[in-house]
């Protein structure tokens, strides 16, 4: 193939040193999530925001300290790949996955725009539109941060618990996410609309 004529990567095209992400087949990867959902909504493995993420001068090195015992992962790595359930009264209502559960988790409760902070954003807007009696309908940078999702990161960071689970490759992660939230019925905040 000529460098200069560009080739979709077609299988038999793919470059001999390429290492796919999964080579297991669907049901191979699907076979344990019962038992990794058993694992993420534990109670034991339920812990404080506010006291491992939330409290004033807890920044990740410490949150990571904190949750060593836990995630036994976390002797040998600064952060871990993987998924995390909020709670609220012993109710799981959303969940994510990043590349770095501590540095997210920290995003989610003290981020300060709708980027970093993307549940509070979804909250604040839903807020905004009961308040106001309409439907926000600008960019997300035009809603009032602070004022409409910055009461829901105080909610987040004092009263919510969260477990989490470490997963390493990307496919079973990104299918987890979907399956921890159709099992558990987490509809309301996980809502996998495209943009």
């Amino acid at each position: 193939m000529s460098k200069s004529n560009p080739r979709i990567k077609l299988q038999k095209f793919w470059p001999a040193n390429f290492l796919p992400d999964e080579t297991r087949e669907f049901n191979e990867i699907t076979e344990n999530f019962p038992a990794m959902l058993a694992k993420l909504t534990n109670k034991s493995k339920v812990i404080s925001i506010y006291e491992n993420f939330g409290e004033v001068g807890v920044g990740k090195a410490t949150s990571r300290k904190s949750l060593t015992p836990l995630i036994p992962a976390l002797k040998l790595s600064e952060d871990f790949k993987g998924i995390y359930l909020f709670w609220l009264n012993d109710e799981p209502f959303y969940t994510g996955i990043s590349r770095g559960v501590i540095k997210r988790i920290h995003q989610h409760i003290k981020g300060s725009n709708h980027f970093s902070s993307s549940l509070s954003y979804t909250m604040g807007k839903e807020f905004h539109n009961e308040i106001e009696g309409i439907e926000h309908i600008g960019t997300r940078k035009e809603l009032d941060f602070d004022k409409f999702s910055g009461p829901f990161k105080k909610i987040l960071r004092e009263e919510c618990q969260i477990s989490m689970l470490p997963i390493k490759g990307s496919t079973q992660l990104y299918l987890f996410e979907v399956y921890v939230a159709v099992q558990l019925k987490l509809h309301y905040y996980n809502r996998f609309k495209t943009h």
